[in-house]
Protein backbone atom coordinates (compact mmCIF):
# COMPACT_ATOMS: atom_id res chain seq x y z
CA UNK A 1 0.00 0.00 0.00
CA UNK A 2 1.19 3.31 -0.76
CA UNK A 3 0.89 5.65 1.93
CA UNK A 4 3.43 8.21 1.26
CA UNK A 5 1.45 10.78 0.95
CA UNK A 6 -0.64 10.70 4.44
CA UNK A 7 1.49 13.09 6.38
CA UNK A 8 0.25 15.53 3.49
CA UNK A 9 -3.52 14.81 3.66
CA UNK A 10 -3.44 15.84 7.21
CA UNK A 11 -1.51 18.95 6.24
CA UNK A 12 -4.18 19.86 3.96
CA UNK A 13 -7.21 18.99 6.30
CA UNK A 14 -5.57 21.48 8.59
CA UNK A 15 -5.87 24.02 6.20
CA UNK A 16 -9.64 23.61 4.65
CA UNK A 17 -10.09 23.54 8.85
CA UNK A 18 -8.89 26.63 10.22
CA UNK A 19 -12.20 27.85 10.88
CA UNK A 20 -13.64 25.18 12.38
CA UNK A 21 -12.94 22.97 15.36
CA UNK A 22 -9.72 20.90 14.53
CA UNK A 23 -9.57 17.91 16.79
CA UNK A 24 -6.25 15.73 16.61
CA UNK A 25 -7.70 12.20 16.28
CA UNK A 26 -9.42 13.82 12.98
CA UNK A 27 -6.55 15.04 11.91
CA UNK A 28 -4.21 11.96 12.90
CA UNK A 29 -7.06 9.78 10.91
CA UNK A 30 -6.14 11.69 7.93
CA UNK A 31 -2.51 10.07 7.80
CA UNK A 32 -3.88 7.25 9.11
CA UNK A 33 -2.07 6.89 12.53
CA UNK A 34 -3.41 6.64 16.09
CA UNK A 35 -3.34 10.33 17.79
CA UNK A 36 -0.23 9.79 19.85
CA UNK A 37 1.97 8.42 17.02
CA UNK A 38 1.13 11.51 14.94
CA UNK A 39 2.00 14.08 17.32
CA UNK A 40 5.19 12.51 17.60
CA UNK A 41 6.15 12.39 13.59
CA UNK A 42 4.60 16.03 13.06
CA UNK A 43 6.80 17.22 15.92
CA UNK A 44 10.10 15.49 14.68
CA UNK A 45 9.05 16.80 10.81
CA UNK A 46 8.34 20.38 11.70
CA UNK A 47 9.93 20.78 14.62
CA UNK A 48 6.66 22.24 16.25
CA UNK A 49 4.18 21.20 17.67
CA UNK A 50 0.55 20.22 15.81
CA UNK A 51 -1.06 22.52 18.03
CA UNK A 52 1.32 25.67 17.68
CA UNK A 53 1.19 24.88 13.90
CA UNK A 54 -2.53 25.42 13.79
CA UNK A 55 -2.02 28.52 15.88
CA UNK A 56 0.14 29.77 14.08
CA UNK A 57 -1.35 29.33 10.72
CA UNK A 58 -4.68 30.78 12.03
CA UNK A 59 -2.96 33.99 13.33
CA UNK A 60 -1.20 34.23 9.94
CA UNK A 61 -4.50 34.03 8.24
CA UNK A 62 -6.27 36.71 10.79
CA UNK A 63 -3.78 38.99 10.47
CA UNK A 64 -4.11 39.37 6.55
CA UNK A 65 -7.93 39.64 7.26
CA UNK A 66 -7.17 42.55 9.71
CA UNK A 67 -5.28 44.37 7.25
CA UNK A 68 -7.50 43.37 4.31
CA UNK A 69 -11.03 43.53 5.12
CA UNK A 70 -13.21 45.29 7.34
CA UNK A 71 -14.44 42.53 9.57
CA UNK A 72 -14.92 43.30 13.49
CA UNK A 73 -11.88 41.85 15.70
CA UNK A 74 -14.27 40.39 17.68
CA UNK A 75 -16.12 38.73 14.41
CA UNK A 76 -12.39 36.94 13.52
CA UNK A 77 -11.96 35.97 16.83
CA UNK A 78 -15.14 33.36 16.35
CA UNK A 79 -14.29 32.91 12.81
CA UNK A 80 -11.02 31.28 13.95
CA UNK A 81 -11.97 29.35 17.15
CA UNK A 82 -11.61 31.42 20.01
CA UNK A 83 -13.70 32.24 22.78
CA UNK A 84 -13.32 35.80 22.87
CA UNK A 85 -12.03 38.60 21.41
CA UNK A 86 -9.75 39.14 24.81
CA UNK A 87 -8.12 35.01 23.94
CA UNK A 88 -7.86 36.19 20.28
CA UNK A 89 -5.52 39.01 21.14
CA UNK A 90 -3.60 37.45 23.84
CA UNK A 91 -3.14 34.63 20.87
CA UNK A 92 -1.96 37.28 17.93
CA UNK A 93 0.25 39.40 20.71
CA UNK A 94 2.46 36.73 21.24
CA UNK A 95 2.74 35.29 17.48
CA UNK A 96 3.04 38.84 16.21
CA UNK A 97 4.52 40.89 18.94
CA UNK A 98 0.99 43.51 18.25
CA UNK A 99 -2.18 43.85 19.25
CA UNK A 100 -4.86 43.28 16.59
CA UNK A 101 -5.89 46.99 16.99
CA UNK A 102 -2.72 48.42 16.35
CA UNK A 103 -2.36 46.35 13.57
CA UNK A 104 -4.93 47.62 11.93
CA UNK A 105 -4.40 51.06 12.58
CA UNK A 106 -0.63 51.12 11.21
CA UNK A 107 -1.22 48.26 8.97
CA UNK A 108 2.21 47.05 9.04
CA UNK A 109 3.71 44.42 7.57
CA UNK A 110 4.25 41.23 8.97
CA UNK A 111 5.68 38.07 8.19
CA UNK A 112 3.29 35.41 7.62
CA UNK A 113 3.67 32.32 8.83
CA UNK A 114 2.83 30.03 5.61
CA UNK A 115 0.98 26.82 5.24
CA UNK A 116 3.81 23.56 4.72
CA UNK A 117 3.06 22.57 1.28
CA UNK A 118 4.76 18.79 2.06
CA UNK A 119 5.84 16.87 4.94
CA UNK A 120 7.28 14.04 2.37
CA UNK A 121 9.62 15.51 -0.27
CA UNK A 122 13.24 15.48 0.56
CA UNK A 123 13.81 12.66 3.28
CA UNK A 124 17.17 10.97 3.12
CA UNK A 125 16.61 7.21 2.42
CA UNK A 126 17.33 4.94 4.93
CA UNK A 127 16.65 1.08 5.49
CA UNK A 128 16.08 -0.43 8.41
CA UNK A 129 17.00 -4.63 9.90
CA UNK A 130 13.82 -6.44 10.60
CA UNK A 131 14.61 -7.94 14.27
CA UNK A 132 12.66 -10.18 16.60
CA UNK A 133 12.94 -9.24 20.47
CA UNK A 134 11.34 -11.51 23.05
CA UNK A 135 9.75 -9.39 25.97
CA UNK A 136 12.44 -8.05 28.46
CA UNK A 137 12.50 -5.29 31.36
CA UNK A 138 14.48 -2.36 31.59
CA UNK A 139 15.69 -0.78 35.59
CA UNK A 140 16.31 3.32 35.29
CA UNK A 141 14.74 6.30 35.72
CA UNK A 142 11.91 8.14 34.16
CA UNK A 143 10.65 11.94 33.46
CA UNK A 144 7.39 13.52 32.58
CA UNK A 145 7.51 15.09 29.00
CA UNK A 146 5.39 17.23 26.91
CA UNK A 147 5.34 17.99 23.22
CA UNK A 148 6.57 21.40 24.39
CA UNK A 149 8.78 20.79 27.56
CA UNK A 150 11.43 18.08 27.07
CA UNK A 151 12.55 17.10 30.35
CA UNK A 152 14.96 14.04 28.54
CA UNK A 153 18.20 15.14 28.33
CA UNK A 154 18.37 16.31 32.02
CA UNK A 155 17.42 12.71 32.61
CA UNK A 156 20.11 11.25 30.32
CA UNK A 157 22.40 13.14 32.81
CA UNK A 158 21.25 11.82 35.98
CA UNK A 159 21.25 8.73 34.53
CA UNK A 160 24.75 8.34 34.10
CA UNK A 161 25.07 9.15 37.28
CA UNK A 162 22.78 7.10 39.55
CA UNK A 163 22.43 4.41 36.99
CA UNK A 164 25.19 3.66 34.41
CA UNK A 165 27.38 0.98 35.80
CA UNK A 166 25.90 0.91 39.17
CA UNK A 167 23.89 -1.95 38.25
CA UNK A 168 25.84 -5.02 38.35
CA UNK A 169 23.18 -7.68 37.22
CA UNK A 170 22.40 -4.84 34.02
CA UNK A 171 22.86 -5.78 30.19
CA UNK A 172 26.91 -4.08 30.39
CA UNK A 173 27.73 -1.17 27.64
CA UNK A 174 24.42 -0.88 26.35
CA UNK A 175 21.60 1.67 27.52
CA UNK A 176 17.87 2.30 26.40
CA UNK A 177 15.47 5.05 26.47
CA UNK A 178 12.16 3.97 26.56
CA UNK A 179 9.33 6.15 24.96
CA UNK A 180 6.22 4.57 26.75
CA UNK A 181 3.15 3.86 24.86
CA UNK A 182 -0.05 5.26 25.60
CA UNK A 183 -3.30 5.18 23.48
CA UNK A 184 -4.64 9.04 24.71
CA UNK A 185 -8.08 9.27 24.41
CA UNK A 186 -7.03 13.41 23.88
CA UNK A 187 -3.74 14.43 23.30
CA UNK A 188 -2.36 18.14 22.86
CA UNK A 189 1.18 19.48 23.05
CA UNK A 190 0.56 19.87 26.95
CA UNK A 191 0.11 15.83 26.95
CA UNK A 192 2.07 14.38 29.57
CA UNK A 193 4.42 11.37 28.30
CA UNK A 194 6.89 8.91 30.52
CA UNK A 195 10.06 7.92 28.86
CA UNK A 196 12.62 5.87 30.65
CA UNK A 197 16.05 5.69 31.01
CA UNK A 198 17.80 2.46 32.11
CA UNK A 199 19.33 -0.96 30.80
CA UNK A 200 18.12 -4.17 30.43
CA UNK A 201 17.74 -6.13 33.66
CA UNK A 202 16.59 -10.16 34.21
CA UNK A 203 13.05 -10.36 35.34
CA UNK A 204 13.95 -12.60 38.10
CA UNK A 205 16.00 -10.23 40.44
CA UNK A 206 14.23 -7.43 42.12
CA UNK A 207 14.65 -3.67 41.12
CA UNK A 208 17.80 -1.83 42.40
CA UNK A 209 16.71 0.48 44.76
CA UNK A 210 16.09 3.80 43.68
CA UNK A 211 14.92 2.86 40.15
CA UNK A 212 11.93 1.49 38.67
CA UNK A 213 11.03 -0.96 36.20
CA UNK A 214 9.02 -1.35 32.84
CA UNK A 215 8.13 -4.97 31.18
CA UNK A 216 8.14 -4.40 27.06
CA UNK A 217 6.38 -7.17 25.27
CA UNK A 218 7.99 -9.14 22.88
CA UNK A 219 8.02 -7.22 18.83
CA UNK A 220 9.01 -7.28 15.76
CA UNK A 221 10.96 -4.43 15.28
CA UNK A 222 12.07 -1.88 12.22
CA UNK A 223 15.64 -1.18 13.48
CA UNK A 224 17.41 2.21 12.04
CA UNK A 225 21.07 3.18 13.09
CA UNK A 226 21.43 7.21 13.34
CA UNK A 227 24.90 8.30 12.59
CA UNK A 228 26.20 11.57 14.03
CA UNK A 229 25.83 14.06 16.10
CA UNK A 230 21.93 13.74 18.29
CA UNK A 231 21.27 17.02 16.98
CA UNK A 232 20.40 15.81 13.55
CA UNK A 233 18.35 12.92 15.07
CA UNK A 234 15.20 14.67 13.75
CA UNK A 235 16.14 13.94 10.45
CA UNK A 236 16.29 10.32 10.94
CA UNK A 237 12.53 10.06 12.45
CA UNK A 238 11.60 11.85 9.65
CA UNK A 239 12.92 9.54 7.18
CA UNK A 240 11.22 6.50 9.31
CA UNK A 241 8.00 7.94 9.18
CA UNK A 242 7.61 9.97 6.50
CA UNK A 243 9.58 8.00 4.01
CA UNK A 244 10.25 4.44 4.85
CA UNK A 245 7.42 3.21 6.64
CA UNK A 246 4.48 4.68 4.69
CA UNK A 247 6.05 2.95 1.77
CA UNK A 248 6.65 -0.16 3.59
CA UNK A 249 4.30 -3.54 4.50
CA UNK A 250 4.65 -2.76 7.89
CA UNK A 251 2.35 -0.12 10.42
CA UNK A 252 3.86 1.17 13.88
CA UNK A 253 2.83 -1.25 16.40
CA UNK A 254 0.85 0.02 19.08
CA UNK A 255 3.42 -0.37 21.81
CA UNK A 256 6.84 1.06 23.09
CA UNK A 257 9.76 1.91 20.96
CA UNK A 258 13.30 2.74 22.42
CA UNK A 259 16.68 4.42 21.61
CA UNK A 260 19.47 1.84 22.39
CA UNK A 261 22.74 3.71 22.87
CA UNK A 262 25.88 1.20 22.67
CA UNK A 263 29.57 1.22 22.32
CA UNK A 264 29.14 2.85 18.93
CA UNK A 265 27.65 5.48 20.49
CA UNK A 266 30.00 9.00 21.26
CA UNK A 267 28.45 11.60 21.98
CA UNK A 268 28.71 14.88 19.69
CA UNK A 269 30.71 13.12 16.88
CA UNK A 270 30.18 12.51 13.24
CA UNK A 271 30.68 8.78 13.75
CA UNK A 272 28.68 8.14 16.35
CA UNK A 273 26.13 5.69 15.81
CA UNK A 274 22.95 4.63 18.16
CA UNK A 275 19.62 2.82 17.44
CA UNK A 276 15.98 3.43 16.97
CA UNK A 277 13.83 0.19 17.07
CA UNK A 278 10.50 0.83 16.13
CA UNK A 279 7.79 -1.90 16.80
CA UNK A 280 6.04 -3.43 13.45
CA UNK A 281 3.34 -5.25 11.96
CA UNK A 282 2.29 -6.35 8.77
CA UNK A 283 -0.49 -4.34 7.27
Amino acid sequence: MHRKNELDKAILFIEAGLKTKLILEDIAEQANMSAWHFHRVFLASTGITVGEYIRKRRMSEASKELVFTSKPIKQLAGEYQYESQAAFTRSFSSVYNISPGKLRRQVGPLQYFNAITSLTKGDKMIQPTIKHKEGFRVVGISCQNTMKNNNIPNLWNSFNFQVCGNVAAAVQGVALGICYYVDFAEMNEDTPFTYLAGVEYPNDLPVPEGLESREVPAAEYAVFEHVGSLDTLNETYKAIYNNWLPDSEYRRRATDDFELYDKRFKYGLEDSVMEIWVPIEKN
